[in-house]
């Protein structure tokens, strides 16, 4: 899975990246979070049928437009890529509500009994991650609610830490799923299965588990002494 993530580089300062053509005020002006918590307000990156490429600020934890209210959106951070094609909450949005969701690295817990060890997991060639993301859009009275979901699938690499991993698309793929006006579900499930980038992982100090702990430090490696697992 994937529940807590970074998110520290401006995106206007990763120029031709992401092809960007708008970046709301909304992202723009919001500050580096080096502990993004579910149901938190984040970047995403969503594609016009004209091209154009939007950043986006989000409501982390899909509402379905049939939704009563936002209640359960902590549940729906991640949307398992094995189900998603055949789930009510996200086979609309998988259709044509498809999106990008950058971040400079995520959290991921290593159990070993009682015990349990986070690290923070990145791209081995430095560059940001961009997720697999889903979003909707929903109404309540006479406003408009954007929220987005991670895509997660089986873990093809540091499956000793965690046996589920966020999809992480290269940038060939970045054009094919954006796309809203690429309706075929097997084309975007396709993409889904593509090889994550390779990616390197390191413990960090336990206190990020909290999410007031909010600074650089959240993603120093710690000496293995102070490891546990």
């Amino acid at each position: 899975m994937c529940g807590r993530y970074a998110t520290f580089t401006r995106l206007d300062e990763q120029p031709g990246l992401f092809d960007l053509d708008l970046i709301t005020d909304a992202v723009a002006e919001r500050p580096a979070n080096w502990n993004v918590a579910p149901t938190t307000g984040v970047p995403i990156i969503v594609q016009r049928p004209d091209k154009t490429r939007e950043a986006h600020l989000a409501h982390w934890g899909l509402v379905p437009p049939w939704s009563k209210d936002t209640s359960f959106s902590v549940k729906m951070i991640n949307a398992r890529a094995e189900t998603i094609a055949e789930k009510r909450s996200f086979a609309p949005s998988l259709k044509k509500r498809r999106c990008l969701v950058p971040a400079d690295g995520y959290y991921e817990w290593k159990r070993d009994g009682e015990r349990k060890q986070p690290y923070f997991i990145s791209r081995r060639d430095g560059l940001p991650l961009a997720f697999a993301g889903l979003y909707a859009w929903w109404k309540d009275g006479d406003e408009w609610l954007l929220s987005t979901t991670i895509v997660t699938r089986a873990a093809d690499q540091l499956a000793d830490i965690h046996d589920r991993i966020p999809v992480i698309l290269d940038r060939d793929d970045f054009a094919p799923w954006l796309d809203p006006c690429a309706e075929d579900v097997d084309s975007a499930l396709e993409i889904l299965s593509h090889p994550n980038p390779a990616l390197a992982a390191r413990p960090v100090a336990p206190d990020v588990g909290r999410v007031g702990v909010n600074g650089p430090e959240n993603i120093v490696e710690i000496p293995p002494d102070r490891v546990v697992c």
